[in-house]
């Protein structure tokens, strides 16, 4: 039987992986690294949140890939209203229940991001671990499509990870790290190939200015790398 296409495998993966996912973010179970590491990340976080809060993210602002809620919860105590997109129903559901009541603020769409086509312009928009997922040879229609996607002024999130070699054993088997594709593996011991680009600040902030989205692009020291901008 042949492979399924990559982008589909990327998404089959994130669909099965939707109820573990929030044990990588919560640095549970095998993604405990013990009290020194945790204490790490979760001063990266709040680096990263420190900036996230300073935004003026409200009004009607749009989430891609808006995963099990974390970042749609904190967008839906301040926006007048959240479209939250994402591919998979199982992620949209977790989002649902994480939100409880709040969950009434929010617009929720199953779609295909790398097929999306926005219908309207919102005032603001975030995506969190998502960026790395788009393959290089897309990520300039990426910016365009997020430009289309913003009313003139409108302010940018975006969040990620940088390569971190300390927990490569535990969901990534050895990989090629010269290639955008790498395997993941789920507690079960399946293994997908996904979508997985480091890419330098630089070359996000020029690719952005293609599309008319003024970018300035930040790491954190070990974690995450994050990005603040608006649409020129």
């Amino acid at each position: 039987m042949a492979e399924p296409p990559l982008l589909d495998e990327q998404l089959a993966y994130y669909r099965e992986r939707a109820a573990e996912y929030d044990e990588w973010w919560e640095r549970r179970g095998r993604y405990d690294r013990g009290a020194e590491l945790n204490s790490s990340w979760w001063s990266e976080i709040a680096v990263v949140r420190a900036v996230f809060d300073e935004l003026p993210l409200h009004g009607s602002v749009v989430e891609l890939a808006a995963g099990t809620g974390y970042w749609t919860e904190l967008l839906a105590a301040r926006a007048t209203r959240v479209t939250a997109l994402d591919g998979s129903p199982e992620m949209i559901a977790l989002n649902k229940a994480r939100l409880h009541d709040m969950a009434s603020l929010v617009d929720y769409r199953v779609v295909n991001l790398f097929e999306w086509q926005p219908d309207r312009r919102w005032d603001g928009m975030v995506f969190c671990f998502w960026i790395s997922h788009v393959p290089r040879d897309r990520l300039g229609a990426f910016f365009h499509t997020c430009r289309k996607a913003l009313q003139d002024g409108a302010p940018m999130f975006f969040l990620d990870g940088l390569r971190v070699e300390e927990r490569a054993d535990v969901d990534q088997p050895v990989s090629d790290q010269e290639s955008e594709v790498l395997l993941r593996k789920l507690k079960d011991g399946r293994v997908f190939r996904i979508v997985k680009n480091f890419y330098e600040p630089e070359e996000l902030v020029q690719l952005a200015k293609a599309a008319n989205i003024s970018l300035q692009v930040r790491r954190t020291d070990t974690y995450f790398l994050f990005g603040v901008g608006s649409a020129c």
